[in-house]
């Protein structure tokens, strides 16, 4: 009886280990969704999204620094940029 469990359990949690269904549909977009998936498609979108979001940010955070007159490479331009990123 003992056996039986331990392969349900075994096959169980190995099932457990991979996400087709919410891959295929797009339902949860999983960092090991495999190309082509539509969870791929999603994840994809999404981290370019967060990307273009962080470079808008920084850009505009370059832009507020100078503004106060200080030179990348300043003390004055990292402590801006530190306390922008607070």
């Amino acid at each position: 009886m003992k056996t039986v469990i331990m392969s349900f359990l075994l096959i169980f949690i190995a099932g457990c280990a991979n996400h087709p269904v919410d891959c295929a549909t797009g339902l949860i977009a999983w960092d090991d969704c495999l190309p082509g998936t539509k969870g791929y498609e999603i994840r994809q979108k999404s981290l370019k999204n967060l990307s273009d979001a962080r470079a808008g940010k920084d850009s505009m955070d370059d832009a507020k620094c100078r503004s106060y007159g200080a030179e990348p490479g300043s003390d004055a331009y990292v402590n801006c940029r530190v306390q922008l990123g607070k």
